[in-house]
């Protein structure tokens, strides 16, 4: 792989701790002891600002919450307060996000979302005031893949626990590479350093309960690759019949995955890429001790509370390994889930991970034998039964899919439709109230990217960019007639002046303030319009 390429300065993107509060930022670069060139402090600023905005919107829930959550904690292992709960284990890039998907399907299932795990701290009373801040910023498929996310899909909850307390390896992998050493600590922790430790099993074990609270007659699904590390204590924390999935793909397509997979993150970091060399030996040694901590954990479980799935099989006949793994954790597999689980693989059934399209002609970049794995990591080829072939592939059976009918053009014209309506709304509001309400571009972005993903049923960049500048062209022809109709000086005069009108409106669309509410109501409108995937799994 090339050296990354280098820019003279890092352009802010959206990023994991965005809309984590300041004081987890604090947490973090403390931790790493960072040293941040000038060219990353744009990048860095622009988290701080979006990160500013959540910690003030969150900061009630925060107080309200705090004394409850803090006795719910302390009555955490008595089986009133107990969280019936489902873990899914495998190291990063082993399929764990499909199979995540794959179970979410299952009603009798809460898992977190993103919108949850991006603001842990505030989702519980603030999403509806978060959801739509959150939209401009939250791409439609994931940065190292194309798996679909979005605000109501399924996410990690380590993604919560760095956001909330920095007590995660995310920090040191996707923000700040150089500081790796700072944060692998974390990845089993049980070893530890007691504060962090303790950090860890409130952050986590409070997210969790706010996530049931939502659903309190559904199960807890959880999914985050660094669990794997952490059986005796997620046992310790959740309790002795907390159930688990170990999902196992063969070392050197993990491996691989791995290596492209950081170099993607690239866009997010605030330091520069240590190099695929580096990366390598990190991953070894992060890999070969997570799967041994696995091993050692597993040893000490309840029987029916721990079933292994290889991911060559889960991709052979899903159904048939769903169907054992209900059955070996003992839990019922309802002709519903089934059903859902169905719809859901016949929707990702052209879906291929870029790890497993070929890297020449007739050459599977999957075709691994146990002599191409790292010496470090060979013992998993025997121990997690990839000496076998896998199951034969089995075809799906028949789905109930929905069916979505939409003529030709429609997601095109919608937002043009969308757009006059809220137009003539916002002159008259200008009208009644002498304002100029520029803020309700925001509002105009989402009603008009919503309108367009709704008549076109699925999105892409081009109605995404058709969206953009409907929404954007909107707030140009609203602004000259809401300037004149917002003060009344303006319809004293005689002639009316219209240069003087004119002025005023370049005036207040290059204000600061509306400026922003402009590229929070253009942006929400492209990350509507160009979302391909609209429904989360099971939805």
């Amino acid at each position: 792989m090339p050296p990354p390429r280098r820019l003279p300065f890092a352009l802010p993107s959206a990023h994991f701790m965005a809309f984590s509060p300041l004081d987890a930022w604090v947490r973090v670069l403390s931790r790493a002891r960072a040293t941040i060139s000038p060219r990353y402090w744009l990048r860095l600023a622009w988290c701080l600002f979006t990160s500013a905005i959540a910690t003030l919107a969150t900061l009630p829930e925060r107080v309200l919450l705090a004394p409850i959550l803090a006795a719910a904690y302390r009555s955490r292992l008595t089986s009133r307060n107990a969280m019936p709960t489902v873990i899914i284990l495998g190291y990063y890039r082993s399929g764990t996000t499909h199979l995540h998907y794959l179970l979410s399907c299952d009603p009798r299932f809460v898992t977190p979302k993103w919108y949850q795990v991006l603001a842990p701290t505030g989702f519980f009373f603030s999403w509806e005031a978060l959801r739509w801040l959150m939209t401009p910023f939250i791409a439609g498929t994931r940065p190292q893949d194309d798996v679909a996310i979005g605000p109501e899909w399924p996410a990690e909850d380590d993604f919560a626990v760095s956001n909330s307390c920095g007590a995660s390896t995310m920090p040191g992998r996707m923000l700040l590479p150089r500081a790796w050493d700072q944060f692998a600590p974390l990845n089993d922790i049980q070893n530890a350093p007691e504060a962090d430790r303790a950090a860890f099993d409130k952050s986590l074990w409070s997210f969790c309960w706010k996530i049931t609270r939502l659903a309190p007659s559904r199960a807890l699904l959880l999914k985050t690759p660094a669990h794997t590390a952490r059986i005796a204590e997620l046992t310790r924390l959740f309790g002795p019949t907390t159930r688990y999935i170990h999902l196992s793909r063969d070392a050197t397509a993990v491996l691989r995955s791995n290596i492209a997979m950081h170099a993607r993150f690239e866009p997010y970091f605030l330091q520069d890429h240590p190099g695929d060399g580096i990366i390598r030996e990190r991953i070894i040694a992060e890999y070969d001790a997570t799967e041994r901590a696995f091993l050692r954990d597993a040893a000490a479980l309840q029987p029916g509370t721990l079933t292994r799935i290889r991911y060559q099989d889960l991709l052979s006949d899903p159904l048939c390994e769903v169907r054992r793994a209900y059955s070996e954790l003992g839990l019922d597999l309802t002709p519903e889930a089934e059903q859902r689980f169905t719809a859901y693989l016949h929707s990702v059934a052209d879906y291929r991970a870029a790890s497993d399209k070929p890297i020449a002609a007739n050459t599977p970049r999957d075709s691994l034998s146990a002599s191409s794995i790292p010496p470090q990591l060979a013992w998993m080829h025997d121990a997690f039964g990839h000496d076998r072939p896998a199951l034969p592939r089995v075809s799906l059976p028949a789905a109930r899919l929905p069916t979505h009918t939409h003529a030709p053009g429609v997601g095109a014209v919608a937002p043009v439709m969308v757009a006059v309506v809220v137009g003539a709304c916002w002159v008259a509001l200008a009208s009644i109230f002498r304002d100029r309400f520029d803020w309700l571009i925001w509002p105009a972005g989402i009603a008009i990217g919503l309108g367009a993903i709704r008549a076109a049923g699925a999105g892409n960049w081009k109605l995404g960019l058709w969206a953009a500048a409907v929404t954007l062209s909107t707030h140009l022809a609203v602004a000259y007639p809401a300037t004149y109709l917002s003060n009344n000086d303006y319809w004293k005069r005689d002639p009316v002046a219209w240069r003087d009108i004119a002025d005023s409106t370049r005036d207040g669309l290059l204000a600061i303030n509306n400026l922003v509410w402009t590229v929070l109501g253009v942006g929400t409108a492209y990350r509507f319009a160009s979302r391909k995937h609209v429904r989360p799994p099971g939805m």
